[in-house]
């Protein structure tokens, strides 16, 4: 791996570990029996509306990582004042289901299914879901995005990683939600090449659906304007997949 990439990841590692927890408003809610892990934290909004919802699913290879990590994201940070409800999200590893992906995205998937259920109490909007995750999270939020038809309204995988072929091509439907990838790997990094996103965005374009690319100048994909991060971007695109005004940043 490149050192510039490598530096570009730890400062976006330790921005986002300097921040304070964010202490989520129901922590270790269960969404599912099937495990123990299928456990998700949220953060709803006091409001006599009901709130649009970004859930996020961590990454880890599928064999490790845990749903906390978000608690200290900019975007929860910056967006959960401004009226948006956030879930962060565990689900079982490999081991846990026989070396079997699809069955354990589909466990991860339970979380949504959850959570629209839930929606009058929680005072969610189960018509204005987005779904987010990084590296394994990533294929997770593609597969319940598109693989799963669960009303979500728009996706943005971090970091889409090798097993794209395999996990998110054939999973990617011409009636799924829009999609927004952000890479800021070179293209040294085996695991998380910029090809993964440059895939989803060529089948997206085959497809007819919505899709948008984007990384660092070592990722060889283009590049947001200057000043705009990825997480100001991807609130942008989830705003208008909810047909909402943006608020800002």
């Amino acid at each position: 791996m490149r050192i510039l990439p490598c530096i570009v990841f730890c400062i976006l590692a330790l921005s986002a570990f300097s921040l304070v927890a964010l202490e989520p408003t129901h922590g270790n809610l269960r969404y599912s029996k099937k495990h123990d892990r299928c456990v998700l934290d949220l953060w709803t909004i006091d409001s006599n509306r009901s709130s649009p919802l970004v859930v996020f699913f961590h990454g880890g290879g599928f064999r490790a990582g845990d749903k906390s990590r978000f608690r200290r994201s900019g975007m929860l940070r910056r967006y959960h004042p401004k009226g948006v409800a956030f879930a962060s999200v565990n689900y079982p590893f490999l081991n846990h289901m026989g070396n079997d992906y699809f069955k354990l995205m589909d466990v991860a998937a339970d979380s949504v299914k959850f959570l629209r259920a839930k929606a009058k109490k929680f005072g969610l909007d189960k018509d204005r879901i987005s779904v987010s995750g990084i590296s394994a999270g990533a294929l997770i939020s593609c597969h319940v995005g598109h693989g799963r038809e669960l009303g979500i309204s728009s996706v943005f995988p971090i970091q889409q990683p090798m097993g794209t072929p395999l996990l998110t091509y054939p999973k990617l439907r011409k009636d799924g939600p829009p999609i927004l990838l952000f890479t800021y790997s070179g293209r040294n990094d085996r695991v998380h090449h910029p090809d993964n996103a440059a895939l989803v965005r060529k089948r997206c374009e085959e497809l007819g659906v919505a899709c948008e690319v984007y990384g660092t100048k070592q990722s060889g994909l283009p590049q947001l304007k200057e000043g705009e991060n990825p997480e100001d971007a991807a609130m942008r695109f989830f705003f208008k997949s909810w047909n909402l005004p943006f608020p800002g940043k």
